[in-house]
């Protein structure tokens, strides 16, 4: 008692040390919190402030990422904090994950207003190497030269090497033909879309999915469920009360041996792209599970975050309700289904057509699965 007497009269006589003295208590109490955080971090996801940016991950990863980045502040379910092709990328501490098959991404850009975006996808996919064997990188315009600093160097052998692909016409669905001809024909390929971001735990994760039941390595694999109406041969851009039985093309994966016999159907092929429909992906879609006599399995989606500024967060879960990783959208623009209006009836067109196309087997394989039930959350 004596002892804090004297504390609280020394207190009383000098401000400047006051200020000392609370200023003091304040740093214990802050890093007996910040050591709290670290020792419990097995028990969530956490999002971690670096300069601006953020990152995600758990556990021991996490505290190996945050001893050699250094750690500013913590707070939960922020989006990624995205400036241009200099931002950090979200989720390093991922890009240890590994995986026996690794998939080969597939991207594809036509617009100079998106290669800043371009170029930051990249660089992050470039350090992915234990989820990503290559990345095939298109640029899909014939009327503008890409410039040299959008693709990343190859002379690093401990980065994940970018193939640029100079197509001949300005088509759909190059982004189906690249990896048909440069990829080995067993092997898992992703196309994802030039404005969105996916971590490494979660490419891993849809190539977990993709070699298990029921889909061992057959179907299609997506993050964006849709649904085809085979009574009315309609689609329903946002109707979740039934099961998806289609994926759209803004994330895919499938084996490269689809994407090469795709690509032999010349009357799909032809019929799938602008300007009569623009439903490249749908008719892939459907075109696996009329081959295989599977539906699309759709990777779990925990929620999508409240948007800061232009962009948002979805985090993804295994089969067994585990966080495995993200995808970041990022501000789209100049994109073809940016027309909604059209966009949509030309796809609806689309799918009548290609059930027409498959007959009788496919439309009874989708019956077959059409239940209703409660509306599933995006």
């Amino acid at each position: 008692m004596t002892r804090f007497s004297s504390f609280h009269n020394s207190i009383r006589r000098s401000p400047k040390s006051a200020k000392a003295a609370f200023g003091i208590i304040f740093s214990l109490a802050l890093c007996s919190a910040v050591l709290f955080i670290l020792t419990d971090l097995d028990s969530g996801s956490i999002i971690v402030h670096n300069k601006g940016h953020r990152v995600s991950g758990h556990g021991s990863q996490l505290q190996r990422l945050l001893s050699s980045e250094g750690l500013l502040d913590v707070e939960t379910d922020e989006p990624l904090s995205y400036d241009g092709r200099n931002s950090i990328c979200p989720a390093t501490n991922e890009n240890t994950i590994t995986n026996e098959r690794k998939a080969t991404i597939v991207l594809m850009s036509y617009s100079p207003l998106r290669l800043d975006d371009v170029a930051w996808v990249l660089r992050c996919y470039q350090n992915m190497t234990g989820a990503v064997e290559k990345i095939i990188f298109i640029w899909n315009n014939l009327n503008f030269e890409l410039p040299d600093d959008i693709i990343p160097s190859n002379n690093d052998p401990n980065v994940v090497p970018v193939q640029l692909v100079h197509p001949a016409e300005n088509l759909m669905t190059n982004r189906f033909d690249a990896p048909s001809r440069l990829v080995d024909s067993n092997s898992p390929v992703i196309l994802i879309d030039d404005d969105v971001l996916l971590t490494a735990g979660l490419i891993s994760g849809m190539v977990d999915y993709w070699k298990s039941q029921p889909c061992l390595e057959q179907c299609v694999v997506g993050l964006d469920p849709r649904h085809v109406n085979p009574i009315t041969n309609d689609y329903d851009l946002y109707d979740r009360r039934h099961t998806p039985n289609v994926i759209i093309g803004k994330t895919i994966l499938a084996a490269n041996h689809h994407f090469q016999d795709f690509m032999k159907r010349t009357n799909l092929v032809e019929h799938s792209g602008p300007p009569s429909t623009a439903c490249e992906d749908l008719t892939f879609s459907l075109f696996v599970t009329s081959r295989t006599g599977l539906l699309p399995v759709v990777v779990k989606g925990e929620h999508y975050t409240a948007e800061i500024k232009l962009n948002s967060q979805k985090k993804f879960l295994s089969e067994q309700g585990e966080f495995i990783g993200s995808r970041y959208d990022i501000p789209e623009y100049d994109g073809m289904s940016a027309a909604k209006g059209p966009w949509v009836k030309n796809r609806k067109k689309c799918v009548s057509w290609n059930l027409g196309y498959h007959g009788s087997t496919l439309t009874e394989l989708l019956l077959a699965h059409d239940d209703e039930h409660d509306p599933v959350p995006r």
